[in-house]
């Protein structure tokens, strides 16, 4: 089979007056149609700055392919925050597969990106095998779960220190986003919310519900909780931000009381809850499906790695390859839990790894020895390949708690 010819597409960033188009090119790449209401709904979180577009010049449609980016904040082990862009919305349309579209527009938004500063990039990716071979290496997961309330008790002695209360929207708009960022700070890997991405998550328009009802909400003084009840007596838990164990008990037990519910979905449940624990059956929260979740993509190593914090003291030379970017070079890393310095070195490597490896790394969602069996990192010391698993441990399962 001849390969179709490479395109040199004409790169652009948008306007505002592109909206309409970018819209129905990613209708025609998801398989959605985006209405005038929704790209007015959608404009105040629209920065023509942050959209990059390709237009082949033998083709009247203005957009072929879309890649953007959102402003985000993110998390790492310790607490420290690094600003971070969160990629969305990419996609090249379907006439144009296979002819380099995709990678003129990754290569030209990173290295936009470098020209910025930035030292990580975040994205969650419809497909799992698109974003390796930029860089980004998965670095957190997703799970399901799925709650048969019907049989759900509290074991004797679980905390029930009440607090929860129903509200109304407006009600939850004041509350959710101080919640939000104290969650934040406690949560590796989480991603920052913006007032214009709150305005849009309360927006809750009909059709995009799912055929659930609108959200009801719950606060408590140090979280948040919302979900829809939909068909079939079933409950879908949109968020739940819990600052204290006592208002993640408190949120739970008043959605897992909920009368006329039969199951609970949630993503909002990581491998580290406490929940099962809380309950006389663990096996009540019984997962439903696991996949990858946010992708990190590090672009300056240094920074990058100097920013978070280590769970056992690591002194250790890094050899990290860039084959896309040639970001990459021999750094040594020295950190404990008080914090960490990373540095150019001529010193001989300790360990070798791909940038996008070490995105799998950066928040501690997975170990250095699992990467270093799938022939992802190679560190022919043994003992050394210990260390660096056991500093890299975040203090919790990592969250990004927005999907983009």
């Amino acid at each position: 089979m001849i390969p179709p010819p490479r395109l040199i597409p004409t790169l652009r960033r948008a306007t505002a007056d592109d909206l309409p188009a970018i819209g129905a090119a990613q209708g025609r790449a998801f398989g959605f149609h985006m209405s005038p209401a929704d790209i007015e709904d959608f404009r105040p979180l629209f920065e023509p700055d942050r959209w990059l577009l390709a237009h082949d010049p033998a083709d009247p449609d203005p957009v072929v392919a879309v890649a953007a980016s959102y402003p985000f904040d993110v998390t790492l082990p310790g607490g420290s925050v690094l600003p971070a862009p969160g990629v969305t919305w990419v996609s090249v349309a379907a006439t144009h597969r296979r002819r380099g579209v995709l990678r003129a527009l990754m290569t030209e938004q990173l290295r936009g990106f470098v020209a910025d500063g930035v030292a990580v990039v975040l994205l969650t990716a419809s497909e799992g095998g698109i974003y390796g071979r930029f860089g980004y290496g998965a670095a957190t997961t997703d799970r399901r779960v799925e709650i048969d309330r019907r049989f759900v008790m509290f074991r004797p002695g679980a905390p029930d220190p009440g607090g929860a209360r129903f509200a109304d929207a407006a009600q939850a708009r004041a509350h959710a986003p101080d919640v939000h960022r104290r969650w934040c700070a406690r949560n590796p890997g989480a991603v920052s919310r913006s007032e214009r991405w709150w305005e849009n998550v309360f927006l809750d328009r009909e059709h995009h519900r799912g055929g659930g009802t609108a959200l009801f909400h719950l606060l408590h003084d140090d979280g948040y909780a919302s979900f829809r009840r939909g068909p079939n007596d079933t409950c879908r838990v949109a968020d739940l931000f819990a600052v204290t164990e006592d208002a993640h008990a408190a949120l739970w037990r008043v959605v897992l009381g909920l009368d006329l519910v039969q199951s609970v979905s949630t993503t909002a449940v990581p491998a580290d809850d406490p929940l099962p624990f809380l309950l006389a059956d663990g096996r009540r929260v019984r997962t439903t499906g696991l996949a990858d979740g946010l992708w990190a993509r590090i672009l300056d190593v240094p920074v990058a790695l100097a920013a978070r914090t280590y769970a056992t003291e690591l002194d250790v030379v890094v050899e990290v390859g860039d084959p896309f970017l040639d970001r990459g070079g021999r750094f040594r890393l020295r950190g404990d839990p008080d914090g960490a310095v990373c540095e150019p070195t001529t010193g001989p490597p300790d360990v070798h790894l791909d940038v996008a490896a070490l995105g799998s790394l950066l928040f501690g969602g997975h170990r250095a020895q699992t990467l270093a069996r799938a022939r992802l990192i190679d560190a022919p010391d043994p003992a050394v390949l210990r260390r660096v698993d056991a500093a890299f441990t975040a203090e919790r399962e990592p969250q990004y708690g927005t999907s983009f």
